[in-house]
């Protein structure tokens, strides 16, 4: 038994696929027993719960302990709590998430605002030339106000209706912003208020009184088996270039002395696939360090000369491929025809042809064992592969495709997250890991360790798979803030 046991990342491993986890909802569920809530006890949370009385705080304490002791009793039985996954990866994450929670994040309150005034500026010179081009002013955030200008006044086509009225979310704009200057101006509109009001004025309401910002790490609620974060989700900062990256830059070293350092996996989730397909094209051009969507966009377009379009072209049908995406969908993502998308997956297919002899052999054993699983053996139950509904078994199909991959990158990440939590231990080293961001790793680092730090890190985040033929790569940046760091 491990040193500390957590029962929710124990169903979690069990149940990956399952989205109500609190230890309310798994008393119901496996022991017909309703515990009190937190509401009740505080009347709706209008008592401070060291204000409750005794008798009831110590009846729904007792309660919480009872119920977690049961469920560890039935996981024993059920041989979850020696899985490797939860002792290897899940519960040692729990003390790394803990420090990163307890370090916070600091954050350039004038930076801030400054991006506040630029923004404002910004959406009231959209608000008025948006309003020129509809030659009347009326409400830009009404879709049925939008809509009137579009397709009433302005005549402008659209081939999407909801049951009510003309559609005008951003499929259709971005199709009428192909010709038309005022659904362009719409998008810029939308983009900057989006970016005020949910991370701007968000991100300063945040703040303590010492500009630290403080977010929840957790393990048990994204269906990618990633990590999430929430209260406030910095893992939805903006990746845009302008504006929005300004954001990034307000991200700050806790102190004077320090930089900010980001590591970053490159290309983390095709290259699990060339390993895990052991496809000797995906292989060899990783080997010999060729830009793997240049390689896939000269299969693609059967030319040598390859425009960044194109090669934007290839990175998307890289990326979506691991999705099982159709043609239809990645027509949608990449604003090309059905039929120049089919010619694009059938062409990656036809020049990674153990991909899709992986993606088979993945799909027949998911319907013969009900199950699929990662390069580290955690394993995601798909029952329903099975299911007589041609919609719900497709979808299954995506499900146990993507899982073996996404699933690993995700793992690769934790893996390496205790490993460097451990270096930075032992070494007594005073710089922290702050964020962690999807692919990448981002930290607050002493200037007088920033070397061993950069050395270390990458060699343990580029070392997590062992004995593979590729190896995963690491590129890593630092600089005065998040932004200016990549």
């Amino acid at each position: 038994m491990p040193q500390i046991y957590d029962t929710i990342l124990g169903e979690y491993i069990k149940n990956p696929w399952a989205r109500w986890l609190s230890l309310d909802d798994l008393a119901l569920r496996d022991m017909d027993y309703k515990m009190i809530s937190y509401d009740e006890v505080t009347g709706r949370k209008k008592l401070n719960f060291k204000d409750v009385d005794l008798q009831s705080a110590s009846i729904y304490s007792a309660e919480d302990v009872y119920i977690t002791w049961e469920l560890y009793k039935k996981q024993e039985k059920d041989n979850i709590v020696s899985n490797k996954v939860l002792i290897d990866i899940e519960i040692p994450l729990v003390d790394v998430l803990k420090d990163m929670e307890i370090t916070w994040v600091k954050i350039d309150r004038d930076k801030l605002k400054w991006i506040w005034i630029l923004l404002e500026s910004e959406i009231t010179k959209l608000e008025k030339e948006i309003y020129s081009l509809a030659w009347e002013e009326f409400n830009i955030k009404s879709p049925s106000q939008v809509a009137k200008i579009l397709f009433e006044k302005l005549q402008l086509k659209s081939g999407k209706k909801t049951k009510t009225w003309f559609s005008v979310d951003s499929e259709v704009l971005e199709e009428l912003a192909k010709n038309h200057e005022i659904a362009r101006k719409l998008i810029d509109y939308r983009t900057y208020t989006k970016l005020l009001s949910n991370y701007v004025e968000w991100l300063l309401a945040e703040l303590d009184d010492n500009d630290l910002i403080h977010t929840n790490y957790n393990q048990t609620i994204a269906s990618t088996g990633r990590l999430s974060s929430t209260n406030p989700n910095l893992q939805n900062i903006p990746t845009w270039k302008g504006i929005s990256w300004e954001i990034r830059n307000a991200f700050i070293p806790l102190n004077n002395d320090e930089v900010i350092m980001a590591f970053d996996y490159s290309q983390v989730e095709v290259r699990v696939l060339a390993i895990m397909s052991w496809d000797q094209n995906l292989l060899n051009a990783f080997k010999n360090n060729i830009d793997i969507h240049y390689n896939t966009a000269k299969f693609i377009f059967w030319k040598d000369d390859i425009s960044k379009n194109k090669r934007k072209v290839a990175k998307s049908v890289n990326f979506w491929v691991i999705y099982w995406i159709s043609a239809f969908w990645l027509s949608k993502m990449i604003d090309a025809s059905i039929a120049d998308c089919k010619k694009y997956i059938d062409k990656f297919y036809e020049n990674y042809p153990q991909v899709r002899e992986f993606f088979d052999a993945v799909v027949d054993n998911c319907k013969k064992t009900w199950y699929v699983e990662t390069m580290f053996w955690r394993r995601r139950l798909i029952p329903w592969i099975n299911d007589s509904n041609r919609i719900i078994a497709e979808a299954a199909k995506r499900e146990a495709i993507n899982m073996p991959i996404q699933w690993t990158a995700a793992d690769i990440i934790k893996l390496a997250m205790i490993k460097i939590d451990k270096f930075i231990k032992s070494n007594k080293m005073n710089s922290k890991l702050i964020m962690q961001v999807h692919d990448e790793l981002v930290f607050t680092v002493k200037k007088s360790e920033k070397e061993k730090l950069e050395k270390e890190v990458k060699n343990i985040m580029e070392s997590v798979l062992v004995d593979k033929p590729i190896k995963l790569i690491v590129d890593v940046w630092h600089w005065k803030s998040w932004g200016e760091a990549k």
